[in-house]
This record gives structure tokens, C-alpha cells and sequence, in this order.
């Protein structure tokens, strides 16, 4: 009897960096293996779980981008030129491979994803974005072109399924509902050194921690308000929030950084506001914690939510998006009119009460290991990628 050849599906990323988006399928090939598909990975940049990703799958990267200096120097002279090397290189390795199907995932436009809407093969678009994320930073044809061109299109939550069938006119027939996954292997790693004595922090100071970019959109003034009220509110608690996310040496040419920065030293939070260094394993950072906040003006659904969650913390979140179809009174607070006002009531509400952070905490990972780990969505998201 001959063996039936294992399908093969090339997934497309933007970067293997550690953020939701790549950390999200990441979990899912961990889940699936051993499986019958025969995974390529191409990706347009390098990132922190390059190595991760290349356990799962033929990992392919465009070779000009494997040299840092080689990839600088053809983009600031020769970007044109760049750009279209790229595109050629996806292609090229797209009919080399002759997929059974591509799979998109977030609907970022760059050369990869362009080569493969022109391939005519069969795809799945897998977008992690919404809202003025989209409307406002990507091209509506774009975005309308490869919706059109969909065969099936994995949705993270509720809300985004919405957004795109009323924005973009996608047919609720193309939907599937996969909300965004977690790994409780990778959280369960051992924890490094103690944050609080790498910190210098107490041990009966109450640690309100947050994880994103250092940008405008995941409300880091936001957060840094909450602190401000709650010092004034709670003058003699020990209270320190810390924000994990960004490299320094980028982000110090950055005008909102630079804000953030003399807003701390305005009004003296030095010693209960940090901006941490991003990293790509977090688990020492979640277990320290006492409360989790996400203070983002806009987000899908957020990944670290699902982490904080997992780790047993109680989660403070702005009422945004799928943020609402995880978080609630069982799980933490979720703040109902998105104000730095609303999130320290909703922080506060929880240092008020060591036995409500530890039930929500309780609750939350039953949630999050009955719905969203790894786990679990892995056979729905296999059922798609088979019978797409």
C-alpha cells in the first residue's frame, strides 16, 4: 500500500520575535506534534524564538536578512531594490515548494505576503489585529484583497470576527473562531533569579505588573496614571508597577519614551515605576507578581492576559475587544470606561483583598487550561488546517 504524502503548508510570519502574533502558532506546532504535516516556516526577520520555531518546521529566512549588516546596507541604499529581491526570493520558494496551502498569519503586508496572494495557491489568513491597527496603518486594498482571496480566516475572539465581516465585508461563512493560545509548558519553565531581590524590592510590596511595547497604543501613560493615583490613594502601602518590554537602546530615540521617562522623574516614581528590558521568557517575571494590568487602548486579544492568567494572577484589563470574553469579576476587574481612574479603582479593588487576587487567580488558570491552552485548541486549529 503506498503512504498518502503528508500535506505540506508553508506559514508565512512577519518575525519570529516573541510577541503574541508569533508566540500564538508557536504554541500551537508545540501542541500538534507528532502530526502528519510537513510544516515550512518562512519569515521576513529573525527573532528570539528563530531557534523555537525550527523544532517544528523547515525553517526558511530570505538570505540577505541573515547578515545584519549586509540586511542595513541594502536597505538604507538599495531599498527598492531590496524589497523586490525579497519578493522574488517568496516566489520563488513558494512554487519551489508547491504547498497544499498557505497559511498567513496576522495580515501585516511584506514581501512574503504579497508573494503569496500572486501564487494563486489556497490560503488561510490568520489575522491578530483590529481596529485603527488596521484601518489607519494598512492599506484597506490590501486588506480587502486578501480577505477576498481567503479560503478561511482563523479569528482570535468574538470582537475581530465582527470587525472584519463589518469593515472589510468578510463573509461569515469563512470564519473560524480559534481564540489566541497559550503554553502552559512554556510558563512552567523553572523561574530564574528572584525578581524581587534582582529589583531590590520587599517582600510585602504589592507588585502590579504589565508586558507590551513601549508605545502609545498599550497605554503605558495609562498605567503610569493608575500609579500616580494609587501612591496618593494608598500613602503608606508599598506598591511598585513595573512594565516589561522594549530594548533600551531603541527606544531612547523614541519622543514617547523620552515622556515617560520625565513624567517619572515629574512626579518622583522612580522607586515605584520601572520600565524593564524586554525578554523572551517571562515566567519569572508572571510569578512574582501580585496583580496583572493591561492598560491598552486597543488590543485583538492579548496573549499576555492568558499568560497572567495562567501564572494564577488576578488581571486588571481595560474592557477592550476579546479582552471581555476572558476577563471579569471571576477573573480580576474589567474596567468599564478605560480611564487611569477606572483601572486604579479596579487594582485597588484587588489590593483591598488578599483572598479575592488569590480566588481570581484560581479561577483564571482553571479558565484559561479549560479554553485557551495549547492543548485544547490545537485539534480545532489542526481540523483547519486539514480540511482547508
Amino acid at each position: 500500500m503506498h503512504e498518502v504524502p503528508a500535506k505540506r503548508i508553508i506559514i508565512i510570519l512577519p518575525h519570529t520575535g516573541s510577541g503574541g502574533d508569533s508566540q500564538v502558532i508557536l504554541n500551537l506546532l508545540s501542541a500538534l506534534r507528532p502530526h502528519s504535516i510537513e510544516f515550512h516556516i518562512l519569515t521576513s526577520q529573525r527573532g528570539d524564538l528563530h531557534t523555537d520555531f525550527a523544532r517544528y518546521g523547515h525553517l526558511h529566512t530570505f538570505p540577505l536578512d541573515d547578515t545584519r549588516f549586509i540586511r542595513r546596507l541594502f536597505r538604507r541604499f538599495f531599498m527598492s531594490f531590496f524589497v523586490a529581491l525579497k519578493r522574488r526570493y517568496g516566489h520563488y520558494l513558494i512554487k519551489k515548494l508547491d504547498p497544499d496551502l498557505l497559511y498567513i498569519n496576522t495580515v501585516n503586508e511584506h514581501e512574503f505576503s504579497q508573494a503569496a496572494l500572486r501564487s494563486g495557491k489556497k490560503m488561510v489568513v490568520h489575522p491578530h489585529e483590529m481596529g485603527f491597527v488596521v484601518t489607519q496603518r494598512m492599506r484597506g486594498s490590501w486588506i480587502e484583497e486578501l480577505m477576498l482571496r481567503a479560503y478561511t480566516v482563523v479569528s482570535p475572539a468574538v470582537a475581530v470576527s465582527e470587525f472584519y465581516c463589518d469593515v472589510f465585508g468578510v463573509e461569515e461563512s469563512k470564519i473560524r473562531l480559534i481564540h489566541e493560545t497559550v503554553s502552559d509548558m512554556r510558563l512552567s519553565r523553572l523561574p530564574g533569579p528572584n525578581l524581587r531581590e534582582r529589583l531590590g524590592i520587599k517582600p510585602d510590596t504589592i507588585l502590579v505588573g504589565s508586558v507590551g511595547s513601549v508605545i502609545y497604543r498599550k497605554g503605558v501613560d495609562t498605567f503610569l496614571r493608575a500609579c500616580l493615583i494609587l501612591r496618593e490613594k494608598l500613602p503608606e502601602q508599598q506598591l511598585v508597577f513595573l512594565w516589561l518590554g522594549g530594548k533600551p537602546e531603541l527606544l531612547k530615540s523614541q519622543p514617547y519614551y523620552r515622556a515617560l521617562q520625565k513624567s517619572i522623574v515629574r512626579h518622583d516614581l522612580s522607586n515605584c515605576f520601572r520600565l524593564l528590558p524586554h525578554k523572551a521568557d517571562v515566567a519569572d517575571f508572571y510569578a512574582e507578581l501580585d496583580i496583572f494590568a493591561l492598560p491598552s487602548r486597543m488590543e485583538a486579544f492579548p496573549l499576555v492576559v492568558l499568560e497572567a492568567l495562567l501564572a494564577q494572577k488576578p488581571v486588571v484589563a481595560m474592557d477592550v475587544a476579546g479582552v471581555r470574553e476572558v476577563v471579569d469579576s471571576e477573573t480580576g476587574y474589567l474596567v468599564k470606561d478605560r480611564t487611569p481612574e477606572g483601572l486604579a479603582e479596579g487594582i485597588l479593588c484587588l489590593i483591598n483583598s488578599e483572598k479575592r487576587r488569590r480566588q481570581a487567580g484560581i479561577n483564571g488558570r482553571k479558565r484559561v487550561l479549560e479554553k485557551f491552552e495549547s492543548s485544547v485548541q490545537a485539534p480545532k486549529w489542526l481540523d483547519i488546517l486539514e480540511n482547508t
